[in-house]
């Protein structure tokens, strides 16, 4: 079968599919619209839309993120959208903005979103996961890992003050 087109489900595990998703979604503070497509992303399971407000803005999941989450060796699907509030929260959060605003040269917003969402997922499987993809990103970026591991270090601090 084509990776643009997931095995089907029925409309009862789509709706059950869209209540866990909300249900994450409003455990991780996210705020705006959810929604459910039941497509293949290739971009990680999810995405983030920035509305005009932090209410009309759009987390829309989509089918890889649940095979991602089936995976034991693979981002769970409570990693994928605290990665995605954690875009949400450098958008919106008003110590972060101001923190951001000063300019971190060496940092991605995907590093940032990765640190985030560590820091406001459960587990700690998930909170390692999101720590490691930030870690990746930032030498993906050209950052010598050591220096990528007391960079990642100091901006965790200073991302758990903030929040």
């Amino acid at each position: 079968m084509p990776e643009s087109a997931p095995s089907p489900i029925s409309s009862e595990e789509q709706r059950r599919r869209l209540l866990r998703i909300r249900r994450l979604a409003k455990t991780l503070g996210f705020e705006g619209l959810v929604e459910y497509r039941h497509v293949v992303s290739n971009s990680g399971g999810a995405q983030y839309g920035i509305g005009s407000t932090s209410d009309q803005d759009l987390l829309v999941v989509f089918a890889d993120a649940f095979e991602r989450d089936a995976d034991p060796h693979d981002f769970s699907l409570e990693a994928i959208l605290a990665h995605e509030r954690g875009h949400q929260l450098i958008v919106w959060h008003p110590k972060l903005s101001r923190i951001l605003a000063r300019g971190i040269e060496l940092v991605s917003e995907e590093i940032l979103a990765s640190l985030i969402g560590s820091l406001i997922v459960e587990k700690e499987q998930d909170r390692r996961d999101l720590y490691h993809k930030a870690l990746y990103e930032a030498v993906a970026h050209g950052i010598d890992s050591t220096h990528a591991i007391r960079l990642l270090h100091e901006l965790r601090l200073l991302l758990e003050k903030a929040l």
